[in-house]
């Protein structure tokens, strides 16, 4: 995960939390009447992978914007979840372009509570960069050193919950990141940094974890 500016709100959110907003505060907050049928966030989805390439703010893995089931399906997820925080639902700050496998076969309604690390997190010292670290020789992502108990077990149990690191994830991670290390020190030492960049800096899959692999090579002296 890396940090990712969601941008402005778009026209028509706010008028849609208007019409919307309360019946989900009703049915989850006030056990009154059914359950709500609207998900009308999903026709800002694509203006939030736009933001990305349609890569999964969660998990950094490609989404297939046109896909409408299976795990790479691209969603958008309620970071905290509508049956805990019905007034969210049409909050724009708390929606997450999210693969299917991380928001509905992963994370689902779960909040635990520490919460979960946010990858548009406005405060600076709130950001992914904060709490993660990469093994570059198993491929998982693994909490920071030096972390508090407490942003320990919310970087924990983001990568946890919303499966980082099982199998399938890990095998395109760790393959995408040897493949890059080897790229990068295959090359003249002063054309390193631009390689680095074109990962780093553009909305390519595992561009975060590809950052932290660059600044393990860069303090190991290797780059």
């Amino acid at each position: 995960m890396r940090w990712v500016d969601r941008g402005l709100e778009p026209a028509g959110v706010t008028e849609y939390a208007r019409q919307y907003t309360q019946g989900w505060i009703d049915y989850f907050q006030n056990g009154v009447g059914e359950r709500p049928t609207d998900f009308l966030w999903v026709l800002f989805r694509p203006t939030m992978g736009s933001r990305t390439n349609n890569i999964c703010w969660y998990c950094e893995r490609q989404c297939d914007a046109d896909a409408e089931s299976g795990g790479l399906a691209s969603t958008v997820d309620h970071f905290r979840p509508r049956s805990r925080f019905p007034q969210l639902a049409y909050e724009w700050t708390n929606w997450v372009y999210s693969c299917h496998a991380c928001n509905v076969e992963n994370k689902g309604d779960l909040w635990p509570d520490s919460g979960y690390v946010d990858p548009c997190a406005t405060d600076v010292a709130e950001r992914p960069d904060r709490y993660f670290d990469y093994d570059a020789q198993t491929g998982e992502i693994i909490p920071k050193s030096g972390l508090t108990p407490d942003a320990r077990q919310k970087a924990l149990h983001t990568i946890n919950d919303l499966g980082w690191n099982k199998l399938d994830v890990m095998f395109y991670r760790i393959d995408q990141t040897r493949t890059f290390t080897a790229d990068l020190l295959a090359l003249p030492t002063g054309d390193r940094q631009a390689l680095i960049a074109l990962f780093t800096e553009q909305p390519v899959e595992y561009a975060g974890a590809i950052g932290m692999v660059a600044e393990q090579l860069r303090q190991a002296g290797r780059i």
